[in-house]
């Protein structure tokens, strides 16, 4: 074969293969002894049809098509390795020409990734705080999850829990049924659709009210966009929710290990401080990271984009499948194309590809690695602080797949560590950092603002 380079541009090259005779010959051959043992023709016994005859019957372009079904991958594969490129996606092969016959392969190679100095990088941790705000709507999720919902005779209020019958008929069908349901009404509350829960908004126990509305031009489901629905319900049933006291008692009776409110809010102070701190250690983490890919910049090639897009399509379509829905149902109930999908998570195939190799550049450049002694501790660790039986855990993660899967994990934990801690200026060259656990590192504090509260 004779292999040519046709093209080169953001990272994909353009491969052109002038297939030799003798080298086709061989793959129709291969053809031919799969052919005439299934194909009968008059006046020949089966298997025993001349290759020429069996040519003339079944048509010389058809055998050469079913050669190419195994010629291509092979020419492809051998061409690569001739020209000695760094594939990093499945390439694309077609056939230009028949005579000669000639392929053409797009080759998607991997990008070289210059990360810039990198370790000149810094970014200060933002200072952590828990404000008396966040203990007070904390003290109150907590009192409205231990309310209880009691009758009232008052009329219907945002955030009361009413008991409807509700009846809904759009182009005189009837699409709502619904007897005894118990409904939460809530400012600006999408369900059934906008607009529902304030028409409520007044009505006593046992009225009834008749009353339409539209579909927003907006709406999901874009065949009931801009249609009219007409409501009739009647109230059943009105419910407010009666909060418990915020007393001693109540801080006693939440099973958190204190006994009066100051030391409840104590702890509730600790529990938000913490995860304040993990979800700023995580803010940190992904603003250092694509820091880090911007300046690299990666040159993705197309291919790998589309094939990228085709994965998520798919992760995509299981999703739904475990939901009972359908891709093709999905698209006609959003009103779109697979093909304006695709181009909707190009942007997001883009970005997971640029992070993935960006990230294996840093990792490789820092030599960072993981020892069965890491991935030992790890499983001891998780079986320690598991409630799970200790042998069905380690069963659980003590083979290939499940090293394997721990290995992964602390690859990228002690990746992420490493660019953290160079990035407050805390690594040094040759210093080694151990892994740590997954809980998130206290940023360096500084003096609080005037919102922030002491306990």
């Amino acid at each position: 074969m004779k292999v040519s380079q046709i093209n080169s541009i953001n990272n994909q090259i353009t491969l052109s293969i002038e297939v030799d005779p003798p080298e086709l010959e061989e793959h129709m051959d291969r053809v031919y002894r799969r052919a005439v043992q299934r194909v009968s023709i008059p006046g020949f016994r089966k298997g025993k049809t001349p290759r020429s005859v069996l040519e003339r019957e079944l048509g010389r372009d058809n055998m050469v098509e079913d050669a190419l079904e195994t010629l291509i991958p092979k020419l492809a594969a051998d061409a690569i390795k001739q020209e000695s490129l760094d594939v990093i996606s499945t390439p694309k092969a077609d056939v230009s020409s028949y005579e000669p016959l000639t392929i053409e392969v797009v080759v998607p190679v991997r990008p070289q990734i210059d990360l810039g100095n990198y370790k000149d990088y810094r970014l200060e941790p933002e200072a952590v705080s828990v404000t008396k705000q966040q203990i007070d709507e904390t003290l109150e999720t907590i009192r409205k999850d231990s309310g209880t919902w009691e009758p009232t005779e008052d009329h219907i209020n945002f955030d009361n829990m009413v008991t409807l019958q509700v009846k809904g008929t759009m182009d005189d069908k009837l699409i709502i049924d619904d007897q005894g349901v118990d409904y939460l009404v809530t400012h600006d509350s999408p369900n059934p659709m906008p607009g529902f829960a304030e028409q409520l908004i007044g009505l006593p126990r046992g009225e009834s009210k008749q009353f339409s509305l539209a579909f927003p031009a907006d709406y999901p489901q874009t065949d009931l966009a801009e249609k009219e629905c007409s409501f009739a319900v009647i109230v059943d049933e009105i419910k407010e929710r009666k909060l418990p006291k915020l007393d001693n008692n109540f801080a006693k009776s939440l099973n958190m290990d204190v006994e009066d409110v100051k030391s409840l809010r104590k702890q509730l102070r600790e529990d938000i401080l913490k995860r304040n701190q993990s979800l700023a250690e995580q803010k940190y983490q992904e603003d250092i990271i694509q820091a880090l890919v911007e300046r690299a910049n990666p040159d993705i090639p197309q291919l790998l984009v589309d094939h990228e897009v085709e994965h998520i399509i798919s992760e995509q379509a299981e999703a739904m499948q475990r939901q009972q829905l359908s891709m093709e149902d999905y698209l006609n109930s959003v009103g779109k194309t697979i093909q304006e999908i695709q181009e909707e998570v190009r942007p997001s195939a883009l970005e997971r590809i640029s992070r993935t190799l960006v990230m294996d550049t840093f990792r490789e450049t820092e030599n960072i690695n993981v020892i069965d002694e890491d991935i030992e501790n790890e499983i001891n660790n998780m079986i320690s602080s598991s409630e799970t039986e200790s042998e069905s855990l380690r069963s659980l993660f003590d083979n290939d797949n499940g090293r394997t899967s721990i290995r992964n994990v602390l690859i990228s934990r002690k990746t992420i560590e490493r660019l953290s801690s160079i990035a407050k200026g805390e690594h040094s060259e040759g210093q080694v950092p151990k892994i740590k656990s997954a809980k998130a590192k206290t940023p360096r504090r500084k003096k609080k603002d005037d919102n922030s509260i002491k306990e």
